[in-house]
């Protein structure tokens, strides 16, 4: 009887190892990493219509955290054997993928020395073991905000340009929406890596909470100043009016779990899986927040 529990104790231990290899098993990266590409695509379908090439390429880039994940833990265990095999099966799945994409949308490519920069600066940040930093967070949160610039492109193919031009083969311009939602994950995803380094990594370090607090007040003071008549974001555009009620709530929230988790944090101990838990709702608030943002005002 304890030989067959052991043996199933093993199989279960020996499976979790095998879907940790090859899984990222960290929910709030797979938010942050996904979030912006989807509310990149939903505003752009709102906009045009559903395209296959809008959900085609979000399934690129969830290919592209896949490798990201699984070659920067290849470089950080000194190209260990073990994980090699993820590593290379995922950049096969992406090429797979991801060449047909390319071979029907070559604009695309306009943007690839900036993604292949960012790449490069991850994968040397696993390679120094420094991929918990902050520089290697801000390098990811950078990555995943620029992606609603494609999405939201690439979603609007649908509208047509009434030109004549081919706009499969056009390179995706920059654009009020795209970049209004790039900002707007840049703050809340860059203020979500400071949250949690106080209350797990940098927990008791002052200089990370005071980071935190004035970063989340600037938010909130940013979103205000937002929702002045003409001033969406600072941009003279059609997002105006609906910025400010949107990202004053979201601002206000996410200031209120920065300062009110940490505070409690003193007094007794907050397990990392409530600070997830926590962090997981905020995120959703943030998407929540992106759509109301941008939909609003297509």
């Amino acid at each position: 009887m304890s030989n067959t529990r052991s043996r199933r104790r093993g199989m279960r231990a020996t499976v979790r190892s095998t879907i940790r290899r090859w899984v990222p098993d960290q929910p709030g990266a797979w938010v942050m990493a996904t979030a912006p590409a989807l509310a990149g695509l939903v505003a752009g379908t709102e906009y045009g219509r559903p395209t296959i090439a809008a959900f085609w390429l979000l399934a690129c880039w969830i290919l592209c955290y896949c490798v990201q994940f699984s070659v920067a833990r290849w470089l950080k265990s000194g190209l260990a054997r073990r994980y090699r095999g993820p590593a290379l099966v995922y950049c096969a799945a992406l090429a797979a993928v991801g060449v047909p994409f390319v071979v029907l949308h070559p604009g695309v490519l306009a943007w690839a020395p900036a993604f292949a920069a960012l790449a490069v600066a991850s994968f040397v940040a696993a390679w120094k073991r420094r991929e918990r930093s902050l520089w290697s967070n801000g390098v990811a949160v950078v990555a995943s905000s620029l992606m609603p610039s494609l999405t939201f492109a690439y979603g609007t193919l649908g509208a047509g340009t009434g030109r004549g031009t081919n706009v499969m083969a056009s390179i995706p311009q920059p654009t009020v929406v795209g970049l209004a939602l790039f900002l707007y994950f840049v703050v809340t995803q860059f203020g979500s890596v400071l949250f949690v380094k106080t209350m797990i990594r940098e927990r008791g370090n002052r200089a990370y909470l005071a980071a935190s607090w004035i970063w989340h007040a600037a938010f909130v003071a940013w979103s205000v100043i937002a929702s002045g008549p003409g001033r969406g974001l600072g941009l003279d555009s059609p997002l105006a009016s609906h910025a400010g009620p949107w990202l004053v709530i979201v601002a206000a929230l996410l200031l209120a779990r920065a300062v009110v988790l940490p505070l409690l944090a003193r007094f007794r101990a907050i397990r990392p899986l409530v600070t997830g838990a926590v962090e997981g709702v905020s995120s959703i608030v943030a998407f929540a927040g992106s759509l109301g943002l941008t939909l609003g005002a297509l």
